[in-house]
Parts: structure tokens; sequence; C-alpha cells
């Protein structure tokens, strides 16, 4: 991951999201494949990261082809693979080499230091709490996978993938919000989850980041959306960050409106193309 950040220089990815995707996986490993050579990791496909990447010093052997074969059989479920492919270099060529199509993009958004957002003022009629042992794993995740069902590629996780990242020393409970009706207390139907990154290139203070945020379909329109990131915000600042960052699907047209009238701005495209799996798994 590092030696092909070094070479490649993604516009929008850092060391910490690399670190971030690793976690991931190594929580999730039936999600990804490797190619070895010579008792050497030299690429990784990873489906529910949109990630294809061979090691400089071993591409043009095969292994791209390999790993993206590898990534339509783990891919089946979702029905098509889909891909993050730069803007510059050579991944294009090879997309369009693989059968690959543009379908979308993503963009990476950040709020200034110093953009006024209000304070969250909740509707009445629900309760607003953090993480804790309230509420099980399983039903977190099983929120998770709710509010996502119609989000576009691999975005599902699994109670095995979350309980790793939640054991890991560095996992703070407090990073969690979630909302729930005040007759159900806990049984949540929204949450937001957030970070604190290192300072990026020309950052005096850390990058605070939106990873998550999401609500059921059936409480959608009543602005916990809205109140859920303007929550974010105050507890990111709190925390220390400076510039806070997130990323929105490009068609996602009401939460990219959300986020714009908040004050995030589009700052990179990540472009993601996708190739059609069969029945059979290719």
């Amino acid at each position: 991951m590092e030696a092909a950040l070094e070479v490649d220089a993604y516009p929008g990815f850092n060391a910490s999201d690399l670190d971030y995707e690793a976690v991931s996986i190594v929580g999730a490993p039936e999600g990804a494949a490797v190619s070895v050579e010579r008792d050497v990791v030299c690429g990784y496909v990873s489906p529910r990261h949109d990630d294809l990447t061979v090691h400089p010093e071993f591409r043009r052997r095969g292994h791209g082809r390999r790993l993206f074969a590898a990534g339509l059989d783990l891919a089946a479920r979702a029905n098509e693979l889909r891909l993050y492919v730069p803007l510059g270099g050579g991944g294009q060529a090879f997309a369009r080499a693989m059968g690959m199509t543009y379908d979308s993009s993503m963009w990476l958004m950040y709020l200034a230091p110093d953009a006024a957002v209000p304070d969250p003022a909740w509707p009445s009629g629900v309760v607003v709490r953090t993480f804790g042992d309230w509420l099980p794993v399983r039903r977190y995740v099983a929120l998770l996978n709710a509010a996502f069902t119609d989000h576009p590629g691999l975005a599902s996780w699994t109670p095995a993938q979350v309980a790793h990242a939640h054991f890991r020393p560095d996992f703070d409970p407090s990073t969690i919000t979630l909302v729930s009706p005040a007759d159900r207390p806990d049984d949540p139907i929204a949450f937001v989850r957030v970070g604190v990154r290192p300072p990026e290139e020309g950052d005096p203070a850390p990058v605070g980041e939106v990873w998550l945020v999401g609500v059921l379909a059936e409480w959608r329109g009543r602005g916990l959306g809205r109140e859920l990131l303007r929550a974010s915000v105050a507890q990111l600042r709190a925390l220390g960050a400076g510039r806070i960052k997130l990323s929105v699907e490009a068609e996602n047209e009401l939460a990219l409106g959300l986020y714009r009238r908040t004050g995030f701005v589009p700052a990179v495209e990540w472009p993601h193309w996708t190739h059609p799996v069969a029945a059979s798994g290719r």
C-alpha cells in the first residue's frame, strides 16, 4: 500500500487512509485476495474498498489481471465489480482492457476550520447518546446494513468485522453517536461515526473525518441527517480538528446538497468504474 501510494500519489489519499483500509481488510479477510510472488505479497484486491493495487516493482507481470479475476469472484453477490480508477496514470487503460466502463464518481469534500456550522437542534421525540454496552454489536451492525441497503457497491458489514475494529486499543465508543425514538431508546434509527486523523500536508491541526452517516429509510426526511452532521462537526472541533472531510456519491443529490449547505466544498473526484459479474461469479 505504502509503495503504491508513494509512486501513484492517489489524490485525496494518505497513509492514515491506508491504515484504516488495512484494519478493515484484516477484520474481514474473506472479502479480499492477495497476489504473491516469491513469498512477497505484491498486490491485493478488496471490492468492498473499490481497490485493486499492485506493488510498483511487480507490475506488468500479470498480477493485475489475476487480481481482477479474483475480484470478480469476490464481488459476485453485488452483481458487479466496482473499482476506484484514478484520473491520471495507467489505471484507466487497465480498466478498459479488463472490460470496465466508467460508472460514477465520489467527491472528497472539506469543511474549512472557520466555516460557521450551527449546533444540532434535535427534533422532539428522540434521544441521542453514544455507543456503549447498551447496544450489542450485532444490532449495531444490523442498523449499519439496513441504513446502507440502497448504497452502491459492497457497503455492508459483519459482526466479526465490526467487533475486530472495536477491540482495537484506539477504538473510542464516543465517536459513534446514535439517535433512537424516545419511546424505544434501545432501538437506534440513525447514527454517525467520526474520527480524527493526523494533519495532512499544509494543515496546522489534525483533520477530522465524518466516516459514516446513516438514517433508516422510514426515518428520513425529518432532519436527522442534518443534525447528526452538525453534531459531528461540533464534536470533531472539540477534539481539536481543523479541517473536516467526508466523501459522498456524486449522484446522491440529497446528501451532496446537505453537505454543500453545511459548508463542505468538493475537493477531489474519485471516479469509479464497474464490470458486471455473471451469476456464476464471472
